[in-house]
């Protein structure tokens, strides 16, 4: 993940924001499939997200508003 590569060009403040997102105390909504605090960074106001940079997941194609599931959701889905 570029998170980890990039880890130590980071900042103190970037690393707790990162640490925050993961940890659910900053989150843009709740993941749909289980309820638990979830941050995608473009609902943020980025350009682009966390998940961009992992593997492809067999995931189903998303409706209009699905809202994105989080880091721990998210692993558990097969690799595609």
């Amino acid at each position: 993940m570029d998170e980890i590569i990039q880890w130590k060009d980071k900042t103190d403040l970037q690393r707790d924001a990162i640490i925050e997102q993961i940890a659910g105390e900053d989150s843009t909504h709740s993941c749909p499939e289980c309820g638990t605090q979830a941050h995608c960074d473009i609902a943020a106001g980025k350009e682009t997200c966390w998940c961009f940079t992992i593997e492809t997941r067999n995931l189903p194609k998303p409706s209009a508003n699905q809202l994105c599931l989080c880091r721990k959701c998210l692993e558990k889905k097969p690799v595609a």
